[in-house]
């Protein structure tokens, strides 16, 4: 199993002082709480919405790669707060992966230049290797912000570090960026590029839909 303590702690200071951030908005007067985020508001934080999508995951110094499917619904829980609730699927170059995750997103809407945002979330992955299989709890930090690049088109880029610690070399830093466009007030279309600490790269297309 490799470990990264460092790795971690920087993690989790960045997460903490991010969410101290966002979540200034809890310190403020009623009088000076900002309204809730509009039913058309262009972005995906603080909305209902569900998320499907599929990427292509290249792995470095291989001929094979990983096809991945993802699920998740996400849903306010107050303003400035987020919960979510995931599934992903994985499957190739020997490799089946099962995974179940949740957890919560912070964010603040208090800067012009876009929405600065925490999340944390915590789950649980089934893997099979050949005839091998094994499973493990999993834990992931992350720091964002949402930029709203044009009328109904934001660009996120992020960071994020994935933990699964039964799991043989799964520990990794994730730096990427996701678009979303609203096609109509209910659907949208996504794409993203991930790249990680091992070199593999992970090319990202789906569908966001308002429910």
């Amino acid at each position: 199993m490799k470990t990264n303590t460092s790795f971690k702690l920087l993690t989790l200071a960045l997460a903490l002082g991010l969410g101290a951030t966002a979540r200034a908005d809890s310190t403020l007067l009623p009088s000076e709480q900002p309204a809730a985020l509009p039913a058309d508001n262009d972005g995906l934080l603080g909305q209902v919405y569900g998320t499907l999508t599929y990427s292509y995951i290249n792995l470095d110094n291989t001929s094979t790669h990983l096809d991945s499917y993802n699920f998740e619904i996400n849903q306010p829980l107050s303003f400035g707060l987020d919960g979510f609730l995931g599934y992903n699927y994985a499957n190739g170059s020997g490799l089946r992966s099962n995974m179940i995750d949740t957890g919560l997103r912070a964010f603040s809407t208090h800067y012009n230049w876009g929405k600065p945002y925490v999340e944390a979330g915590a789950g649980y992955a089934w893997t099979r290797t050949g005839g091998t299989k094994d499973n493990s709890f999993v834990w992931e930090a992350a720091v964002g912000a949402e930029f709203q690049v044009c009328p109904k088109t934001t660009v996120t880029p992020y960071i994020q570090y994935v933990d699964a610690p039964d799991l043989n070399g799964s520990n990794t830093w994730n730096f990427g960026v996701k678009g979303n466009y609203w096609v109509t007030p209910q659907w949208a279309v996504t794409a993203g590029l991930k790249y990680d600490d091992s070199h593999n790269t992970a090319f990202t297309v789906g569908t966001n839909f308002r429910f």
